[in-house]
């Protein structure tokens, strides 16, 4: 996902040399039981993303944080279940809350491919599942960033585009909320800014009360 950013309009995907290899994902997913009603390759500025890795101490850097106490890490609220596009973006936004690249993992399908563009020159730019989940774990990772938070509208209307697979479902959305808190330097979303979901779904799945779990295949950041 490739959020133009507000302080300075800056592309780069959130990772570079030094997170290139393989790493293991932060934080295990915790996913509720229950149904209930109702995610983004993200590129973040690259300004961010090497002064998280210059910043990083060294050691296990995807382990979980702990706290002052030593009686570990405060595990992650639970997350829906993703039976439905909806549900989907949910788990999403609360993935970005608590910087959870396991549940990342879960969301993205593993041939999704997300578009920007260079507010520079409006060239294209690419982005795929692993480029996601490096996104989050550089977020994870970052000694100063406080907070994430990403909030989409109340409104979201899903479609299907004609030019889609069969079974794909379509999600464009405006007026979402994007926000970094970076000390002593607060990053967020344009409003103007326009994001495109494409979702797929996979079935059977017995983990699913509906025998179908649906990812994020497609996403597209639209000036």
């Amino acid at each position: 996902m490739a959020p133009g950013l507000n302080q300075g309009r800056f592309s780069g995907i959130i990772f570079s040399g030094a997170i290139l290899h393989e790493d293991p994902l932060n934080l295990p997913a915790n996913r509720s039981k229950s149904l209930s009603d109702i995610r983004l390759a993200q590129r973040v500025l690259i300004g961010i993303a090497l002064f998280v890795i210059a910043a990083a101490p060294s050691g296990c850097i995807f382990s979980p944080h702990k706290d002052k106490t030593g009686t570990g890490p405060t595990p992650p609220a639970p997350y829906e279940q993703l039976v439905n596009p909806f549900s989907v973006l949910n788990s999403l936004a609360a993935a970005y809350g608590n910087k959870d690249s396991v549940e990342i993992a879960l969301i993205y399908d593993i041939n999704y491919s997300g578009t920007s563009f260079d507010p520079d020159n409006l060239n294209p730019l690419t982005f795929t599942r692993q480029d996601e989940i490096r996104h989050i774990q550089a977020l994870y990772r970052s000694t100063t960033i406080t907070t994430v938070s990403l909030t989409f509208p109340s409104v979201k209307v899903r479609y299907t585009d004609s030019a889609d697979p069969p079974g794909w479902a379509t999600i464009a959305l405006q007026n979402m909320t994007f926000d970094i808190s970076d000390t002593p330097t607060s990053w967020n979303l344009r409003p103007s800014e326009t994001w495109e979901f494409k979702f797929i779904p996979h079935s059977p799945d017995p983990s699913s009360p509906t025998d179908t779990t649906w990812k994020i295949v497609r996403w597209q950041e639209i000036p």
